[in-house]
């Protein structure tokens, strides 16, 4: 048997050293060892920076006031008014006003998450335990329960508001959830925690295998072929979107099967948009492969594209706390549309005419991630 070779630090120094000198010979990639870290941090530090604030709710005043005598001088109360200036005076929430009815079609279809009604006798029961009499005063609140922590940061807001009067010593809040009722933490979160494993996995195995048609020689040797660079990408887009179907089922099945995630909506349309989704995120796969030289820019592409898809797309802080010169970035981001066709389907029970806005932008984002590949593929002339 062969003697076996005392340890060389040296030797071990000279691979270190080529595997450094490569890396330094290939700008691409120095590049994004720098910008990917710094660009990732610099996000989320905006994202996470801050507190949930501004959450739109819609208060309906309809507090007539009263008018308290008092000796010779009379007092004009209206603790309605004090509750409404209170509340737009917190950066927790965003007020408008308008009717409780529309306040509800608000919350129904997504554009407030809440609805407050306050009644026209307010402010006379406030009086009334004034004087000393055993009554309660009752608002009636209309509130999402798919977001708890948000929920809880609105009565947070609500509840400082009555305080802040200094009138009210007692008041009940009748509260009405929409969507069902209200949801475990589970439940609100296996929408966004599907849309990023599809988004992060999709895009990394998409990308590695596309990445290992040119460094394992594959791709050379197709262009020496009658195969376009058309065929050739259309077969990738097929072929990685047989694998991404695969993966929408095992993500569905341990999140409904397993965890029991709550599907108020249909079954089938919640997997078509989960292929639908899956393709986009094929199709960006396939446009930035024609970018990435070797399998570790490929690599680092992926978590490039995901991490920042997680902390601004609504799944860790709700876009409307964001900053406000952030949110039309967030509008912008395929995952964001993904958890609104999720949390939608899943939680709301939202059919495909009400989500038709939400399916059309990731159909219109799959054509545009076609289109770029098609633009920027390769062919066998000039490869």
């Amino acid at each position: 048997m062969p003697r076996a070779r005392r340890f060389s630090v040296g030797r071990s120094a000279a691979v270190a050293g080529r595997v450094l000198a490569q890396i330094r010979r290939d700008r691409r990639t120095l590049g994004m060892l720098f910008a990917m870290p710094a660009v990732v941090m610099l996000i989320f530090g905006f994202a996470l920076g801050g507190q949930v604030s501004n959450v739109p709710i819609l208060v309906d005043n309809q507090d007539a006031g009263y008018a308290a005598s008092v000796g010779a001088n009379g007092t004009a109360l209206n603790v309605g008014s004090h509750i409404l200036d209170s509340l737009r005076a917190d950066s927790a929430v965003s007020v408008t006003t308008g009717s409780f009815a529309a306040g509800r079609q608000g919350v129904d279809s997504g554009t407030c998450f809440a609805a407050l009604l306050i009644p026209s006798n307010f402010t006379q029961v406030a009086f009334m335990q004034a004087q000393g009499r055993n009554v309660s005063a009752s608002m009636l609140l209309y509130i999402d329960g798919t977001k708890p922590s948000i929920a809880a940061n609105v009565l947070a807001a609500l509840q400082g508001a009555v305080q802040n009067s200094s009138r009210v010593r007692g008041f009940s809040l009748v509260q009405q959830y929409a969507y069902g009722g209200k949801f475990s933490g589970l439940d609100v979160s296996l929408p966004s925690v599907i849309a990023f494993v599809l988004t992060f996995l999709v895009l990394l195995i998409s990308l590695l295998t596309v990445s290992r048609e040119t460094t394992s020689g594959t791709l050379p040797r197709l262009y020496t072929t009658p195969l376009t660079a058309i065929e050739r990408l259309v077969g990738y887009t097929l072929s990685l979107l047989v694998v991404g179907i695969m993966m929408v089922v095992v993500v569905l099945a341990v999140g409904i099967g397993l965890f029991g995630a709550v599907v108020r909506g249909d079954p089938i349309l919640l997997f078509g948009a989960a292929v639908l989704y899956t393709l986009s995120q094929v199709l960006l796969a396939v446009f930035l492969s024609n970018f990435a030289r070797n399998e570790f820019q490929a690599v680092q592409l992926a978590p490039l594209i995901a991490l920042p898809s997680m902390a601004l797309s609504g799944m860790l802080v709700p876009i409307f706390s964001l900053p406000s010169w952030i949110q039309p970035v967030s509008k912008v981001i395929p995952m964001y549309y993904a958890n609104q066709l999720f949390e939608g389907i899943m939680l709301k029970g939202y059919g495909a005419g009400t989500m038709a806005f939400d399916f059309a932008v990731v159909a219109g984002i799959a054509l545009l991630f076609l289109a770029l590949a098609l633009t920027t593929v390769k062919d066998r002339i000039n490869a």
